[in-house]
């Protein structure tokens, strides 16, 4: 149990250093925070499909740091459409992920579904590694202010992408 307790906390501190980097990458390198929120979002969805499909009960456990609103929601009336709702989860994921390399009012459409996702995910606490999920909708929130810029002029002009550790 307490193996099981520690990877928990590891995943748990991973994903909100991922998600601090996010926010960082969404005002310094825009193009690295979509890559991130593509490649973020895609493997939620082929995650969610799987376990939707295969183990649909694992989600129950979403519960147990819901809030209470959510909690009765999980514990009720989801345990009869957990497949379903969770493969329509996994649809809106792929259509976020698919936005990212995509221009225009597409993006900030992506943009749009990515925050809130993030918000309506929040309430589960704990389980969505929050504030994760706020630190996401802040970066997805920067990126939809500054619209389908995928590269600065520097950058197209010398056909470089200023990467974090450049």
């Amino acid at each position: 149990m307490e193996a099981l307790d520690t990877t928990i906390i590891t995943v748990y501190i991973v994903v909100n250093s991922l998600s601090v980097l996010q926010l960082i990458a969404s005002f310094r390198w825009p193009l690295v925070a979509r890559i991130g929120f593509f490649v973020l979002f895609l493997g939620a969805a082929i995650i969610n499909t799987r376990t939707g499909l295969e183990t649909p009960w694992l989600y129950q456990d979403f519960a147990d740091y819901a809030i209470p609103l959510y909690r009765r929601f999980i514990l009720g009336s989801f345990e009869s459409i957990i497949t379903p709702m969770v493969q329509s989860i996994a649809v809106g994921q792929l259509l976020i992920a698919a936005s990212m390399f995509m221009e225009g009012n597409w993006f900030r459409a992506g943009c749009l579904g990515g925050i809130i996702f993030c918000l309506a995910i929040t309430p589960l606490g704990f389980s969505a590694a929050f504030p994760a999920t706020l630190l996401m909708a802040m970066a997805f929130y920067q990126l939809y202010r500054r619209g389908n810029n995928r590269l600065n002029k520097k950058e197209v002009a010398t056909r470089t992408l200023a990467l974090p550790f450049n």
